[in-house]
């Protein structure tokens, strides 16, 4: 078989084009056929990690619990689980975001905080719970988010905790 320079330039032509597609072949199923994670739209941080899909938030005397892709809420002492604007809260939860507070600014308000407060937040897939540890300030929350950042949050308490009927407190008497 007779050299052919022509032939052997086309097949190392197509050669090195094959290995230019494979090389590329990752970021095109990516782009192509993999759906695109949900993008942080908030220049502010987020209380909850955006990232992980929230299952449940515990409070003292509470809870909001995702069962069978309906979010109740479940009160300690009773079996009994009430569904009205359950997924209305949760949402509302993972959507809080806040004003990060720097060490100098947090080290300022300790003075002022009283009896911190915390709630138990579960994600799917994650064998421990993220901690909020959270104060109640005269004019915002001062909350710990996932990210270990204190985030001041100017919010009515009634956003965050809905108030029940008698036989159910609102607040965390933690």
């Amino acid at each position: 078989m007779r050299y052919r320079g022509r032939r052997w330039n086309n097949i190392l032509m197509f050669s090195v084009i094959a290995f230019i597609g494979v090389l590329n072949l990752p970021t095109l199923i990516k782009a192509y056929l993999i759906e695109p994670e949900p993008q942080v739209d908030s220049p502010y941080p987020y209380l909850l990690n955006p990232k992980a899909e929230l299952q449940a938030l515990h409070f003292a005397k509470w809870s909001v619990i995702q069962q069978d892709n309906q979010w109740v809420y479940q009160f300690k002492g009773t079996d009994f689980p009430q569904v009205t604007n359950a997924q209305e809260l949760s949402q509302r939860w993972k959507e809080l975001v806040g004003t990060e507070v720097d060490s100098q600014t947090y080290t300022d308000l300790t003075p002022r905080l009283n009896t911190p407060h915390t709630i138990e937040v579960w994600y799917q897939g994650q064998e421990e719970p993220q901690r909020i540890t959270y104060y109640q300030l005269p004019e915002f929350w001062l909350l710990k988010n996932w990210n270990d950042q204190w985030l001041a949050v100017s919010i009515e308490e009634s956003y965050l905790f809905p108030s029940f009927n008698a036989n159910h407190s609102s607040k965390s008497d933690d």
